[in-house]
């Protein structure tokens, strides 16, 4: 309907909180498959006993969480 590209989230790929720069979170394996939304664990680069779960649509919301390359 909107023809909107959807971004692949990969293992590996690195993100950074939209209001917080200097942190990075890399998504280490697929989380939950017990809802419909994809749901990945990230942890925090250089922390790794930091764990987060996120869906997919939060990853990907920029007024969110950015891909950095």
């Amino acid at each position: 309907m909107f023809n909107k590209r959807q971004q692949k989230i990969e293992i590996g790929d690195r993100f950074v909180k939209a209001d917080d720069l200097k942190t990075v979170w890399v998504v280490s394996r697929l989380g939950s498959s017990v809802v419909d939304i994809p749901h990945f664990q990230v942890f925090r680069e250089g922390y790794a006993s930091r764990i987060r779960t996120l869906s997919e649509n939060v990853l990907l919301d920029s007024n969110y969480y950015v891909k950095v390359e």
